[in-house]
Parts: structure tokens; C-alpha cells; sequence
């Protein structure tokens, strides 16, 4: 799927940041980028914070199947 990023000067800088996004990430953190620009703020910035913001999640909120299971004998 192709992702049509905001009409800003430096694009080199948007795509390289946007292959750190996870390819799952990626349609929402161009739509964070997208919103960020038509408020005013910085698209590059909005799509690094929206790709943290999900990394940070999801090691946070670990599926019952990735339990540690000695984790859990001694919790």
C-alpha cells in the first residue's frame, strides 16, 4: 500500500523515519503525520511520538501466550 505523505520540505527526512514504522504501523503513523501538519505541528516528529507510543504499548501489554512462565510461578 502506498502512503502519500504531507507536502513538506523535507521529505528525505519523512521516509527515512518512516522505515523505522513498523509496516503495520505505518497507514496510521502517515495519518498522525497528516494531522500534525494540518494543525500546524511537525509531521516527522508526530510520526516518530505515534511509532514510540505503539512500541512502548505493545511491550507493555504482553499477550498470555509470551508470559514467562518462571515469571509467573514466582509472582
Amino acid at each position: 500500500m502506498r502512503h502519500i505523505p504531507p507536502p513538506i520540505r523535507d521529505l528525505g527526512r519523512f521516509l527515512a523515519e518512516l522505515q523505522f514504522v513498523p509496516q503495520e504501523d505505518r497507514a496510521d503513523a502517515v495519518q498522525e503525520s497528516w494531522l500534525a501538519f494540518l494543525t500546524g505541528g511537525d509531521p516527522v516528529g508526530a510520526m516518530n511520538s505515534f511509532a514510540r507510543r505503539e512500541r512502548r504499548w505493545r511491550q507493555r501489554n504482553v499477550l498470555c501466550g509470551q508470559v514467562n512462565p518462571t515469571a509467573v510461578a514466582y509472582g
